[in-house]
């Protein structure tokens, strides 16, 4: 593991490298232009994720326990376990919505999904929100 430049100064200097010098030498070509700026997209994605991820899916995880009435002690795990107790309690959840047929826009499990989903939008495009 190195001091510096760290993964979030990485991931900026090659998308700053794209965007300003790259860029500009190819904007002639559509596809090379906008597999750049999808390259660059991707980029701006990771080091959000990076930054985020974590702390986004420990409150899914708060929230998803207090809906389904458990208690894990997720925040004690490592990532990759919180990642796992993350995806089965969102598989429960999941089949929980199906077999009930839950459908009603004002339900707290509707609330649930769309504060999941709002958290997932700040990683992937912010700007949407």
């Amino acid at each position: 593991m190195q001091d510096k430049p760290n993964f979030e100064e990485l991931l900026e200097a090659v998308g700053e490298f794209l965007i300003k010098e790259i860029l500009p030498i190819i904007k002639e070509d559509e596809e090379l232009s906008y597999k750049t700026l999808v390259s660059w997209n991707t980029l701006q994605i990771l080091a959000r994720e990076w930054k985020l991820a974590e702390k986004l899916m420990e409150e899914d995880i708060q929230r998803l326990e207090k809906y389904l009435q458990k208690e894990e002690n997720s925040f004690r795990e490592n990532f990759l376990q919180k990642k796992q107790i993350w995806k089965n309690l969102n598989r429960e959840f999941s089949e929980i919505i199906q077999r009930k047929k839950i459908s009603e826009p004002n339900s707290k499990e509707w609330e649930l999904v769309k504060q999941s989903l709002q958290a997932k939008l700040q990683i992937s495009n912010p700007k949407f929100l």
